[in-house]
C-alpha cells in the first residue's frame, strides 16, 4: 500500500474519496446520482468533461508532455471527473449530512466588518463599465485561469503539470469535505448582491434546496441528474480558494501569468462577497484550503518522482577491475544528489524553476 501511495497517490486519493462519499450515501439512504445532459455540459464549463475543452487539453499534453501521455488521459482525467462527480453529490447531501447551519454567525462577522464588505460593493460597481454587472465574469475568470493553468504546466513540465492535477484534485475532494464541517448556504438569504444574474440563480438554488430538506432522497432520486450542481455551500469559497490555487502555482512554476492572474484572484475575491455568495470568512478558509493542497501535492509528488531506494538499480554500480579512485567516485554520487535534491527541497514555494 505505502508503494502504491508513494506512486500513484492520485489513485489512492480518488478510490478512498469515491468508497467514502458511496459507503455515506448508503448509510443515510441517499442516491448516488450522474449528471443529465445538460447539467453535465455546465459541469463541463468549469472542469474538462466538454469534447471541445478535452481536445484542447490532449492537444497540449501531446504537444507538451509526450512521454506521460497515457498517464494525462487515462490516469488524470477520470480521476478528477470521478472526485467532481463526488464532490457534486456530496454537496447535494450537505442538509442531511449536517443540517445545523452557521448563517447566523457568518452573517454576525459580516456586519462586524461591514465596511470592508461595503468596500468589496463599491469596488465591484466601479469596475461596471469595465465588467458589467450581468457579464458573469466571476464564473469566466475562473474558468479562464483553470484551462490556462493546466495547458501552460502541461506545456512546461510533467512534474509541475502534475503536482498541479494533484493539488486541484486533493483541493476538490477536501474541499467537498470542508462544506460539511461547518456548512452555510450564503449571505444572500439576507441580502441581495450588486449582479441580476446571480441573485436569480441564488434565488432558484435556494428554492432547490427547500426542496430538498423537505423531501430528501425522494427529491434526489427525481431531480439529481438535473440538479447535481445546485447544492448550496458557501464555507468555504472555492471559487477563491481554486483561483488561488492557480495563482501560487503561477508564482512558483509560470511568473509570466502572475500579473494577469493577481488582477484575476483580485476580482474574484471582491466578486464573491459583492455577489453575496460567499461570507468574508469563507474567503480565507478557502485559500488556507488551497495552500494544504498545494503543499501535500508538492510533497505527494516528490515522493511519486524520487525513485524507491530498494530498486537495484539505485546502487552505485562498481566495476571490479576499476581503479581505487574510481570507485570512490562512484561512491559519492549519490551524497551530492541528495545535497542538490535538499537544496530544491529548502527553496519550495520560493523561487520558481
Amino acid at each position: 500500500m505505502r508503494q502504491l501511495i508513494r506512486e500513484r497517490p492520485e489513485l489512492v486519493f480518488t478510490l478512498a474519496f469515491l468508497a467514502t462519499t458511496i459507503a455515506v450515501g448508503a448509510a443515510l439512504g441517499l442516491p448516488f446520482t450522474f449528471p443529465a445532459g445538460e447539467r453535465a455540459a455546465f459541469i463541463g464549463i468549469h472542469y474538462l468533461y466538454p469534447l471541445l475543452g478535452l481536445a484542447i487539453w490532449g492537444g497540449v499534453a501531446l504537444f507538451g508532455q509526450r512521454e506521460s501521455l497515457t498517464a494525462t488521459f487515462f490516469v488524470a482525467l477520470p480521476c478528477y471527473a470521478i472526485i467532481l462527480l463526488c464532490h457534486f453529490n456530496l454537496k447535494l447531501w450537505i442538509p442531511h449530512i449536517n443540517p445545523l447551519l452557521w448563517d447566523g454567525l457568518y452573517w454576525r462577522l459580516d456586519e462586524a466588518a461591514r465596511p470592508l464588505v461595503d468596500t468589496c460593493f463599491v469596488l465591484r460597481e466601479t469596475l461596471a463599465p469595465l465588467i458589467p454587472l450581468e457579464s458573469n465574469f466571476y464564473m469566466v475568470g475562473f474558468i479562464t485561469m483553470f484551462y490556462l493553468s493546466f495547458c501552460l504546466h502541461a506545456l512546461r513540465d510533467t512534474h509541475s503539470f502534475r503536482t498541479l492535477f494533484l493539488a486541484a484534485l486533493l483541493f476538490q475532494g477536501m474541499g467537498a469535505i470542508a462544506y460539511v464541517i461547518m456548512p452555510a448556504l450564503g449571505p444572500f438569504v439576507f441580502e441581495a448582491g450588486v449582479e441580476p444574474m446571480q441573485t436569480a440563480a441564488q434565488q432558484g438554488m435556494l428554492e432547490a434546496y427547500r426542496a430538498n430538506v423537505a423531501e430528501g432522497a425522494a427529491w434526489i432520486e427525481a431531480n439529481g441528474a438535473t440538479h447535481l450542481t445546485v447544492g448550496v455551500a458557501a464555507m468555504p469559497s472555492l471559487h477563491t480558494g481554486g483561483s488561488f490555487l492557480f495563482l501560487l502555482f503561477a508564482w512558483r512554476y509560470a511568473r509570466v501569468l502572475t500579473p494577469i492572474y493577481v488582477l484575476l484572484f483580485a476580482f474574484i475575491a471582491i466578486d464573491a462577497v459583492a455577489s453575496r455568495w460567499h461570507y468574508l470568512i469563507d474567503l480565507p478558509a478557502g485559500v488556507a484550503l488551497a495552500w494544504v493542497s498545494a503543499w501535500a501535492a508538492e510533497r505527494l509528488n516528490r515522493s511519486a518522482d524520487a525513485p524507491s531506494t530498494a530498486s537495484p538499480s539505485l546502487a552505485p554500480t562498481v566495476d571490479p577491475n576499476a581503479n581505487a579512485g574510481g570507485q570512490h567516485a562512484a561512491f559519492e554520487r549519490a551524497p551530492r544528489l541528495a545535497h542538490l535534491e535538499s537544496i530544491n527541497v529548502r527553496n519550495l514555494f520560493t523561487k520558481p524553476r
